[in-house]
């Protein structure tokens, strides 16, 4: 496993460790990984601004287990 569970995303405080959890970072991080952290494995996988903002909104679904 290379990252953490998917599972409580809308509860996380930061992406990545180093930006606050906002949709705006978020689609971000997913459309390119090394402008919000240039160290880490996540690869550039070409997604549009569109499907960022599709997958944004489906991580902000994902809540912890109450």
């Amino acid at each position: 496993m290379v990252g953490p569970p998917l599972i409580g995303w809308a509860d996380r405080i930061y992406i990545a460790g180093r930006v606050p959890n906002t949709p705006e970072n978020l689609i971000v991080w997913i459309q390119n990984p090394q402008e919000i952290d240039p160290q880490n494995a996540m690869p550039n996988l070409g997604v549009s601004e569109s499907e960022a903002r599709d997958m944004a909104a489906y991580l902000y679904t994902l809540r912890g287990l109450e």
